[in-house]
């Protein structure tokens, strides 16, 4: 018979794959495991007849217990999906949906039995710890306070820091942010143009396919509308007041240099005009420029227009306002019968409005009034002009407090008013306001009086134009002083004429 050997042609030693155990040291282990079983059995039953809960006991080199050094994670499973064994959804013992303790194999469904199952005392035996603290001696209770110590020095060297940045710095940090906003702003309007860019020359090469199509009677829809419209009107064309100026001008130099010829005088007279007409003057854009008297007329006719249509405007406004009853508070003239463009305006601030009024802030106990026969002091009336410049309503007006001007954080010291809405409709270069807030041809006299006086009730320190009375008024709304209140006392009673 021949020897046993492997496929590798080796003699075969053991050929016994299978895992072997000791018998004797596994049967050990379960009579020591049964006799624990036994042991907490009966240490459970005692304890139950005793009506007393059962704790682990002892084994010897369990450690004290301390304090958590870190956070307990109770978000981490939120919106998340556990897989979990079929039938834990029975009680607390094993694995199931919710908090689960490795040590105690026990799960929990919310978080407040979960921090109350891990303070407890079963659970503080499991992990090894005898539920008993080490009291702290003088050495602990000073090694605390040295920590404390340090950690708040270092907090106040931090603050230190951060408080003592030289004033040039900070000036070249804003100057730095500035110039980032600049070149954003920048990057973002050459991206504009590019797009812009690309979509005319797409547009173009569009209209120049089309052209070669249908060949040159081609008419882009919108494309000469204004043109039309313009023809129709008698005009040639819209522009501002600054370029129908500079033609203007270039007009009458050019009649001046090219004077007309002189008219035929009498039946007979043998002088004839020119079988070819004169050049005509042409613009820098090569384009050729109307007749000097039809241009000029044409300006003349613009400013008349826009003139004669603010004080229609203007005037209808007035009447409107002075004829309303809905408006309180309100009262308003014309400073000159012969121009309408400067009102004088009174603003009667209503006795509830706060520092203004007079029942609000300023008002007497009954008792005080019965005793002493003083009333109290009505609101104040402000004196204010009111100027329309001649391109209103597309450009603000003008408010002017007179003598005596309101001691108001929006108010200069010379009486102009600072608010938005009177503020040219333009891009503020700050960034403060945005365009809807500005000044807008839909606003009206009666609105803009109306938004003062309800600045009255409620001023705005953010962008102060009076930066002493803005500091005041802040300091008076957290209680520090009274000063805003006493010099605003001042200013209604001079207003009322009591001083």
């Amino acid at each position: 018979m021949s020897k046993q050997s492997s496929a590798y042609g080796t003699p075969a030693g053991d050929t016994d794959f299978r895992k072997t155990r000791n018998l004797d040291e596994y049967a050990a282990k379960a009579k020591e495991r049964e006799a624990k079983e036994r042991e907490e059995g009966k240490a459970r039953y005692e304890a139950k007849m005793a009506g007393k809960r059962y704790y682990k006991p002892l084994e010897g080199n369990e450690s004290l217990t301390s304090a958590r050094a870190a956070t307990l994670d109770l978000s981490s499973q939120v919106g998340k999906t556990q897989i979990i064994p079929a039938g834990s959804g029975v009680g607390r013992r094993g694995r199931g949906a919710g908090f689960y303790c490795e040590a105690c194999d026990w799960t929990v469904k919310d978080n407040l039995q979960w921090v109350e199952h891990i303070n407890s005392v079963s659970h503080l035996r499991n992990v090894g710890q005898t539920g008993e603290v080490r009291r702290a001696t003088v050495d602990d209770v000073l090694a605390r306070i040295g920590s404390a110590w340090e950690r708040r020095l270092a907090e106040k060297d931090a603050e230190r820091q951060v408080t003592s940045t030289d004033l040039k710095e900070r000036l070249a940090l804003r100057e730095k942010e500035e110039e980032e906003e600049r070149d954003r702003r920048r990057k973002k309007k050459r991206d504009l143009a590019d797009k812009k860019r690309v979509a005319d020359a797409e547009a173009a090469a569009a209209l120049e396919a089309s052209r070669k199509d249908y060949g040159e009677d081609v008419r882009v829809e919108g494309e000469h509308d204004e043109d039309d419209m313009m023809a129709m009107m008698g005009f040639s064309g819209f522009g501002t007041t600054k370029n129908l100026h500079d033609r203007t001008t270039r007009f009458i130099a050019s009649s001046a240099s090219h004077p007309p010829a002189a008219r035929p005088q009498g039946k007979d007279s043998t002088t004839r005009r020119p079988s070819t007409p004169p050049p005509q003057p042409r613009s820098r854009f090569a384009r050729a420029l109307p007749h000097p008297s039809t241009s000029t007329a044409s300006l003349c006719f613009t400013l008349i227009m826009t003139s004669a249509g603010s004080t229609t405007l203007l005037r209808r406004q007035l009447k409107q306002m002075q004829t309303s009853t809905d408006i309180p508070g309100i009262s308003c003239g014309l400073v000159s019968d012969d121009n309408i463009y400067q009102w004088e305006v009174m603003l009667m601030i209503s006795d509830d409005v706060k520092f203004y009024g007079g029942n609000c802030h300023f008002s007497l106990a009954p008792s005080i009034r019965s005793n002493t026969g003083i009333a109290n002091t009505p609101g104040g009336n402000f004196r204010a002009f009111l100027t329309f410049p001649h391109e209103y309503p597309l450009l603000p007006p003008k408010l002017t407090f007179q003598d005596p001007v309101p001691y108001h954080p929006n108010v200069y010291e010379n009486g102009d008013l600072c608010i938005s809405i009177l503020h040219p409709p333009e891009e503020d270069r700050y960034g403060y306001e945005s365009a809807a807030e500005r000044w807008s041809p839909v606003q009206s006299p009666e609105t803009i009086l109306l938004s003062v006086i309800s600045l009255f009730a409620g001023p705005n320190d953010e962008s102060p134009a009076n930066v002493e009375a803005a500091r005041e008024w802040r300091d008076q709304q957290a209680g520090v002083s009274k000063n805003f209140s006493r010099r605003v006392r001042q200013c209604v009673r001079a207003s009322l004429g009591e001083d």
